[in-house]
């Protein structure tokens, strides 16, 4: 498409989101016609050498200098800047001036509530007395707003230009206001559960978080109709999700629904600069495409503190159609084939000169969700222990397995994980249409232990408008591992806040949990 001097001509520009906040990427939709009369979506860089971008904030005054004459509301300094919702709807005009930017963030919170309508609202009115002085911020396709942007209006300024240097006609797109930063949650306490001993003993120990981050292609207005809408879209949450992974300094972090195609652009960058290696494995539907739109696990650990010495997937559909034979029943192999998948590394502790100290096993899943196939969740736990069990125990390792169970304490999981043993009549499991079960014995030799246990059924990992409850762990052997302390569950005023969870305040619906682990002398 650059086989001209001709350059292109723009056919549509919009924004992505109508809401424009802080702190959150501006990513443009633009659509070029080609000379060729080929039409091209610029989202890359290559496709971004075809136009020119140019960001500029708007500086604007009133032409009478109005607001020369009025003090900040906020500190009382001359004032330089209107609110311009205040300003187009003549509301709290005495309120609606500030000093700076910075005066107007901080007093955004209590000026917006003086608002009859929503900011995001506002139409902004080019009328009146008002000039605009346009202030040039950025070439770049995408956007950051600053803090100096937060009560002004940008323009994108897209140019077309050909391999000639030759330039088309210009297209011009104004946002919204740009809007404050929701401010982060209140910080999560620590549950120390260390006795005297474990105070005077030298250890090692590591923290290790899990989180089911909700995959973008999951996160729909459908699925969330309470959530914002300018806080369902990726551009948004992922800074939020980045926020929890780092914020409580886990060593270790078992993630899951983390999309193929934002873990290589988002997640496996942004820890790799935080000091963390990672390793992926996405579900087994490959017939969703290559573009990375499906979700899988993702296992993080600091290079400070770990190395990798051997990393294993676990596909429960070719653990299931290598055992169809032992299936009596034809129906039971489609029952089982449900895509989900297992996540298993093996990290050696390294001292700051390299010297390994001690290997730990960690393993993560999501096992599948819909309660009407109990049996089918059932036989995947089953399986990934069992698995687990034959791989940790000869070589001595300690084991976590963390994530996503879709089980809740009271179910035939929790029980089969916490006691080694679940009857094949557990009322979950009573009903086995198609003989899953039939041949599979439901016990472990693993210690396997909850570090969660000691809260009872007093919180939530999982907290939406249709359920709210526990479906995360962090399951640990005991005699191999000791536990010193726990993240605290989110203060249920947080959770519900703004009704449920996808929300303004946390990106997924479900929250991440941390336990401190220590290894016990071998």
């Amino acid at each position: 498409c650059r086989m001209t001097s001709l350059p292109s001509n723009v056919v549509r520009l919009e924004l992505l989101a109508e809401t424009v906040l802080e702190g959150c990427e501006i990513e443009p939709y633009l659509l070029i016609s080609t000379p060729e009369g080929a039409n091209v979506v610029v989202n890359d860089d290559e496709t971004a050498e075809l136009v020119s971008f140019r960001w500029f904030r708007c500086e604007y005054t009133a032409s009478t200098d109005a607001h020369l004459h009025c003090a900040c509301a906020y500190c009382g300094k001359p004032a330089g800047i209107q609110c311009l919702h205040c300003r187009v709807r003549s509301k709290l005009v005495s309120q609606s001036y500030f000093c700076s930017t910075d005066c107007f963030a901080d007093a955004w919170p209590h000026h917006k509530q003086a608002h009859d309508g929503s900011p995001a609202d506002v139409k902004h009115s080019r009328g009146g007395d008002v000039v605009n002085h346009w202030k040039e911020v950025a070439r770049t396709r995408e956007y950051l707003p600053t803090k100096q942007d937060v009560g002004r209006v940008l323009k994108l300024e897209v140019t077309p230009v050909s391999m000639t240097g030759q330039t088309g006609k210009s297209v011009i797109l104004e946002t919204p206001e740009v809007l404050p930063s929701v401010p982060p949650p209140p910080e999560r306490r620590w549950i120390n559960l260390q006795t005297p001993e474990d105070l005077r003993r030298s250890k090692i120990s590591f923290r290790l978080m899990s989180y089911n981050s909700l995959a973008d292609l999951y996160a729909t207005k459908e699925m969330y109709p309470y959530c914002k809408s300018w806080a369902l879209p990726w551009n948004y949450r992922k800074r939020l999700i980045l926020r929890e992974m780092l914020n409580y300094k886990a060593e270790i972090l078992a993630l899951q629904e983390v999309q193929g195609d934002h873990y290589k652009q988002f997640f496996e960058p942004a820890m790799r600069r935080a000091g963390y290696e990672g390793v992926y494995k996405s579900k087994t539907r490959e017939s969703m495409g290559s573009d990375g739109k499906m979700d899988g696990c993702a296992i993080f650990f600091r290079t400070d503190r770990f190395a990798l010495e051997e990393k294993h997937a676990l596909e429960f559909n070719h653990v299931a159609m290598s055992r169809s034979k032992s299936l009596s029943n034809p129906g039971a192999l489609q029952c089982l084939l449900k895509d989900n998948i297992a996540l298993v590394v093996v990290l050696a502790v390294v001292s700051s000169i390299g010297t390994v100290l001690g290997r730990v096993c960690v393993a993560t899943t999501h096992i599948f969700c819909n309660t009407e196939y109990n049996v089918v969740k059932m036989w995947q736990v089953n399986t990934l222990v069992r698995e687990l069990e034959k791989f940790a125990t000869p070589r001595g390792l300690p084991l976590v397995i963390a994530g996503d169970f879709n089980a809740t304490p009271d179910s035939a999981i929790y029980e089969f994980l916490d006691r080694a043993y679940v009857p094949h009549d557990h009322r979950e499991l009573a009903q086995d249409d198609y003989g899953v079960l039939e041949s599979v014995e439901l016990r472990h030799n693993l210690d396997l232990r909850d570090a969660y246990a000691t809260l009872g059924s007093r919180y939530h990992t999982n907290f939406t408008a249709n359920f709210t409850g526990i479906l995360d762990y962090i399951w640990y052997t005991g005699n191999k591992m000791h536990l010193l302390q726990i993240l605290a569950p989110v203060d249920g005023d947080v959770l519900t806040k703004h009704t449920a969870l996808p929300s303004p305040l946390h990106a997924s619906d479900h929250v991440p949990i941390v336990a401190e682990l220590e290894l016990l002398p071998s």
